[in-house]
C-alpha cells in the first residue's frame, strides 16, 4: 500500500513515507483498501472515497510502530483421509478486467444454487456512461451455477436514486430460509468521494436480479466501504432479517456500524454503531457479521488496525444493541505489510467470522508469524464468543513461505462435530515466494483436529501487473457435497488482449 507525507492528526504524531504520485483524474481506481478520509485532503485527492497517492493525499501508517509477529503454534494433525480436489476452472472469463474481492454463498436446500458476486473493473477504463456489460462497465458480477461447472454472469446496476455511479465494490452475498439471494455492494462516483451508497439486490435464480433500497446513500463526506451481510435463516423471531454491516470513514474517524431489514430490503434500519470506542480517531476496518441459525443470535467483527486486534460482539435482540467488545485474536499487521508480489497494495488479517451448526464461532485470518512470514491462523469460541482459543497455524508448509486470504466455510458433521474448511493463497511451491496457487485444508470435529494441506489450483498466480492485486478477501461456500472457494486468479493463460486484464475468478469443487 502506497503512503504519502506525514500530517498531524488529533495531537497524535504519525510519521508517512513518501509515495509514487498518481494522476487524481485517470479513470482507475486504486487498491481498494480504504484509509480514514482525512478533512484536511482535498476532495480531487479522493477516488471513490480511497485515496490518490501522492501530493497532500496523506494516509496513517499503522500505528503500532512495531506490531512484532504472532508465536507459531502448528494445528494438531487429523488422521482422516485426505482432501481431494476436482478441476479448477475459470467462472468469469473476461479479457482486459480485473475481477476479485468475491462474496459466496449457496442455496442448495433451496433452489440447488451456487450464486457467487466479485469485483468487475478495467483498468483505466472504468465509465460511468459505460453501458451495462460492456468495456469500462465496472458494476460488480453475479454469478450463477446450478452444478458448478456451468455458469451465468450478470453486471448488476450503478443507476441508484437518479445517480449514475462509475464503480461498484465489496460484493456480499447471501440467501433467506425462503431461497431468495441477496446482493449488496457499494457505488462511488470515478471522481471525489460523493455521492456514495451501500446497495442491495435480490433474486430467486442469482440470473434476474430486483434493485431494493440503498442501505445507505451519503451525498456527505461520509464514505462508507468493506460490507459483508449475513441473514437469518433461524426459526427465531428475527428469522430472514437481513444484516450488512461495513466501516464508515467520516472526517479522522473509522466506526463500524451495522443496519438491518425485516421486509427484504425494502426498508432499513437507522444503521447502529457496533465498537465499543468513543475517540474521534477509532482505526476499524473490514466487517464480517455471521447468524447463529439455531438462536437468531447475530455476531459482527472486525480488525481495529490502531490496537491491533480482532474484535467480535453480539446481538440478542436483532441488531438494536450490542454488548462488550471482546478480543478474538491479536494481530501483527496494523494497517497492512507489502508482502510482494501483490501489485503493491497490503495485505491485512483479511479474517473471516462463522457460526457453526453446533454453536461454536470460528475464525481465520492471516498475520505475521515468527520465522514464518504470512500464516493462515484459526481460533475457535464455544462459549457464545465470550473466550477464544489459542490460535494455530494452519498451513503446514515449512519455512517463511506466506499464506494470506483465507476463505471460511463450516457445514453440519452429525455427531463428529462440525465440519469446518479453510482455502488460502499460498506460496509455498515459489522458492522465490512469489507465485500463489491456493491450497485447502479441512477439519470434521470443530477444528480439533485438521487433513493435511492440498493444492487446489492447477497453475499458479503472480498478483503483479494490477495495483488491485488479489484484493483484499476471498469467499466460499458449501454446496453439492463440496465447498466452492471464489478467488482471483492471475495465471498466464487467462483470456487477455491487453496487458491490463487476465485477473480472472476460478472456483474448484473441495471435498
Amino acid at each position: 500500500m502506497r503512503r504519502a507525507a506525514g500530517v498531524l492528526i488529533a495531537l497524535i504524531a504519525i510519521s508517512f513515507p513518501v509515495v509514487a504520485q498518481q494522476d487524481p483524474q485517470k479513470a482507475e481506481p486504486p487498491p481498494f483498501l480504504t484509509f480514514p478520509i482525512l478533512l484536511h485532503v482535498n476532495d480531487h485527492a479522493l477516488v471513490n472515497g480511497h485515496l490518490v497517492f501522492g501530493g497532500d493525499a496523506a494516509a496513517p501508517a499503522p500505528l503500532a510502530s512495531n506490531p512484532g509477529t504472532a508465536a507459531y503454534l502448528a494445528a494438531d494433525p487429523s488422521l482422516s483421509a485426505a482432501l481431494s480436489t476436482g478441476s479448477d476452472r475459470d467462472v468469469s472469463s473476461s479479457p482486459d478486467s480485473y475481477e476479485g474481492e468475491t462474496g459466496t454463498l449457496s442455496a442448495a436446500g433451496f433452489a440447488s444454487r451456487l450464486v457467487g458476486g466479485s469485483n468487475h473493473i478495467y483498468p483505466g477504463n472504468c465509465s460511468a456512461a459505460a453501458a451495462s456489460g460492456t468495456l469500462g462497465d465496472c458494476a460488480p458480477l453475479a454469478y450463477s451455477s446450478s452444478d458448478g461447472s456451468s455458469w451465468s454472469k450478470t453486471a448488476l446496476p450503478r443507476t441508484w436514486n437518479g445517480t449514475t455511479f462509475g464503480i461498484g465494490f465489496d460484493p456480499g452475498v447471501d440467501v433467506d430460509k425462503n431461497g431468495t439471494f441477496y446482493f449488496t455492494y457499494g457505488v462511488a462516483p470515478l471522481s471525489r468521494n460523493f455521492p456514495n451508497a451501500i446497495v442491495a439486490v435480490k433474486s430467486t435464480d442469482g440470473i434476474n436480479w430486483t434493485q431494493l433500497t440503498p442501505v445507505t446513500f451519503n451525498r456527505s463526506r461520509n464514505f462508507d466501504d468493506k460490507y459483508y451481510l449475513a441473514v437469518d435463516r433461524s426459526s427465531s423471531a428475527f428469522a430472514n432479517r437481513i444484516y450488512v454491516s461495513w466501516d464508515r470513514n467520516s472526517g479522522n474517524n473509522q466506526i463500524l456500524l451495522i443496519s438491518s431489514s425485516a421486509d427484504g430490503g425494502n426498508t432499513w434500519s437507522t444503521p447502529v454503531k457496533v465498537n465499543d470506542g468513543t475517540s474521534r480517531f477509532e482505526r476499524v476496518i473490514g466487517a464480517y457479521p455471521a447468524v447463529d441459525q439455531s438462536t437468531g443470535v447475530v455476531y459482527d467483527s472486525w480488525h481495529d488496525y490502531a490496537k491491533d486486534v480482532i474484535f467480535v460482539d453480539r446481538s440478542a435482540n436483532g441488531g438494536a444493541t450490542w454488548g462488550t467488545d471482546v478480543a478474538a485474536a491479536r494481530t501483527h499487521t496494523g494497517f497492512g505489510v507489502d508482502i510482494g508480489c501483490v501489485g503493491g497494495r497490503a495485505q491485512g488479517p483479511a479474517h473471516a467470522l462463522r457460526v457453526g451448526p453446533s454453536g461454536a464461532l470460528y475464525l481465520v485470518y492471516a498475520d505475521q508469524v515468527t520465522g514464518r512470514g504470512f500464516d493462515v491462523l484459526f481460533t475457535r469460541s464455544t462459549n457464545g464468543g465470550a473466550t477464544w482459543s489459542a490460535p494455530v497455524t494452519l498451513n503446514d508448509d515449512a519455512g517463511s513461505a506466506d499464506q494470506f486470504h483465507p476463505t471460511l466455510s463450516v457445514e453440519p458433521n452429525g455427531v463428529g462435530g462440525d465440519k469446518v474448511t479453510v482455502t488460502f493463497y499460498d506460496r509455498r511451491d515459489d522458492p522465490a515466494n512469489c507465485q500463489a496457487n491456493v491450497y485447502a485444508t479441512q477439519s470434521t470435529d470443530g477444528g480439533a483436529t485438521w487433513a493435511a494441506n492440498v493444492k487446489q489450483t492447477s497453475a499458479a498466480s503472480d498478483f503483479d501487473g494490477n495495483p488491485n492485486g488479489p484484493g483484499d478477501y476471498s469467499s466460499s461456500a458449501p454446496f453439492s457435497s463440496a465447498v466452492w472457494p471464489f478467488f482471483c486468479d492471475h495465471r498466464s493463460t487467462n483470456p487477455e488482449t491487453s496487458t491490463a486484464g487476465a485477473f480472472e475468478i476460478y472456483t474448484v469443487d473441495v471435498h
